[in-house]
């Protein structure tokens, strides 16, 4: 529990919440007032599904079950890929 209240994304999603809720009690109801709560829950449902993301890799990589690193290919890699991708590519001149 404590992961999801200190994050940043959901505390800053929880602000935002109270200000929409002050915004509500003092404006009129129209469809932009529930514009403004249907983007306030998607937030919020955003911000709780990172923080629930970030912990199932964490619990992945304690456990082995992934390697942080594969993802990431190394520069020369890189270079082959992008020169390939040069090579292949198709100009035409007039």
């Amino acid at each position: 529990m404590r992961k999801y209240l200190l994050n940043t994304g959901v505390l800053g999603s929880i602000f935002g919440g109270w200000s929409l809720f002050q915004a509500t009690r003092n404006s009129k109801r129209d469809w932009r007032l529930a514009l403004l709560w249907l983007g306030w829950l998607s937030s919020v449902a955003l911000a709780f599904g990172v923080v629930a993301q970030e912990a199932e890799t964490e619990r992945q990589i304690a456990n082995g079950e992934i390697d942080p690193d594969a993802d990431k290919p190394d520069k020369t890699q890189k270079k082959a890929e992008k020169k390939a991708a040069k090579a292949r590519k198709v100009t035409l001149s007039f």
